[in-house]
């Protein structure tokens, strides 16, 4: 068809790395952490999770194991439930910049 472009299958490179990441996880999952939306979010979320100590990695023979502490996870929500409003009053009290 002319006029019709097909879309690359070239994976990304955080395509690529969560696609190494997640070898031996179930094919579904497998497929929504590899697909383009799916390892960015992981990329992003992941990192932010184990510093805020929400994930947890322990190895034990030399595979990972994830755990979620769920305590930790409802105090950094009520943190965020306190903190946001302030922070959106804060920026309200900014002007805009100019226009050029």
């Amino acid at each position: 068809m002319a006029g019709r472009k097909s879309k690359s299958k070239k994976q990304t490179y955080s395509q690529q790395l969560v696609g190494m990441a997640t070898v031996g996880m179930p094919t579904p999952v497998r497929a929504v952490a590899t697909s383009r939306f799916g390892s960015r979010l992981l990329l992003i979320l992941v990192p932010a999770l184990l510093a805020t100590g929400i994930l947890t990695v322990s190895f034990s023979g030399g595979i990972p194991q994830f755990s979620v502490n769920r305590e930790r996870a409802e105090e950094v929500y009520e943190q965020i439930a306190t903190e946001a409003p302030r922070a959106a009053a804060q920026l309200r009290q900014y002007e805009p910049l100019p226009r050029r």
